[in-house]
């Protein structure tokens, strides 16, 4: 018996649906069991400075103070939650001619809180003020 081959004039197709599905399979695999690096694990030490601020004589700013515990301190008198340093740093700056060209320094002690540095800059926000500093030690006072 003689066997005929036919040969057929159309080229084999490759499907590739199912390459595209084994590989979408795959990056997702590896999306979901990358481990990310977090830059929050790193040591930061920050800078200090070399040189004072030069303030002008004439202007004397309104010093808020942030202690280790959380407490504020507004012109000496210590205060022990948001709202009422709200109303003590609104009644001090009603007695400036324009309360957003004041200056605030804020003097934290190095222990407190991120967190509560933050809520007297969220507080003097709120207020309108745009001039605020962050006292620090300059680097000859804090090698005695």
């Amino acid at each position: 018996m003689k066997i005929r081959r036919t040969r057929s004039s159309t080229p084999p197709e490759i499907n590739f649906i199912p390459l595209i599905d084994v590989l979408l399979v795959i990056v997702i695999f590896l999306v979901c069991t990358t481990t990310y690096v977090r830059q929050s694990q790193l040591k930061v030490e920050l800078p200090g400075t070399q040189a004072a601020q030069a303030t002008p004589p004439n202007e004397k700013p309104l010093v808020v103070k942030v202690g280790a515990d959380g407490n504020y301190a507004v012109e000496g008198e210590l205060i022990n939650n948001e709202a009422l340093l709200k109303s003590r740093l609104d009644s001090r700056l009603r007695q400036t001619p324009k309360p957003s060209d004041s200056r605030v320094v804020i003097e934290a002690d190095a222990a407190a809180t991120h967190q509560s540095v933050v809520t007297v800059m969220d507080v003097l926000a709120s207020l309108g003020v745009a001039k605020v500093s962050i006292a620090t030690a300059s680097a000859s006072s804090k090698t005695r």
